[in-house]
């Protein structure tokens, strides 16, 4: 629990501007094309630092898939226009942790309303699956990015995309 409890707070600290990681243009021209360019910039800044790091981490360990780098960088994607605050990200973690019974009634498919950022932060996940298959993204980045909250044995992936889930995984959970 501590070790959770210390990346929050890094987490946190990130979020709050105290950790700047530059976009590079060119890493972003490297892996996604136009259409997922546009979708990687209308991700909130501290996501795209956040999937920047992800990349980058993934890269470091040698992993250098198109689809398990394009997953990296638009994993969280389904979290644009959510309007999801700070508070909203910490309210979701400690209701996770400590009432999670409450968390489901909470969130409310109603845009325009203080309950919808806490839907967009539970179903995050398909909604940037469906957002990236839109965009044009490889059916298997757009699976990583479906399965990235769940574990990679409760998937419908094979097992060469669960092994390439769990790298996912890793470095999120990393960053």
């Amino acid at each position: 629990m501590s070790l959770r409890i210390a990346y929050r707070m890094r987490q946190l600290w990130q979020a709050l501007g105290f950790h700047a990681e530059s976009i590079d243009a060119r890493t972003l021209e490297e892996y996604l094309n136009p259409e997922q360019r546009e979708l990687f910039q209308s991700m909130p800044a501290a996501e795209q630092r956040h999937s920047l790091a992800t990349l980058r981490t993934l890269q470091a360990k040698g992993h250098f898939e198109q689809a398990l780098l394009q997953a990296a960088l638009l994993h969280d994607a389904g979290k644009a226009g959510g309007r999801v605050r700070l508070w909203h990200r910490v309210a979701t973690v400690l209701l996770r942790s400590l009432a999670p019974a409450l968390l489901v009634p909470l969130a409310r498919n109603e845009p325009g309303t203080w309950r919808y950022p806490f839907f967009v932060q539970l179903h995050h996940a398909e909604r940037g699956a469906a957002l990236a298959a839109e965009a044009g993204t490889h059916a298997l980045a757009v699976a990583l990015i479906r399965w990235h909250h769940s574990a990679p044995h409760e998937s419908a992936l094979g097992p060469q995309a669960q092994e390439l889930l769990t790298w996912l995984q890793a470095a999120d959970g990393q960053n």
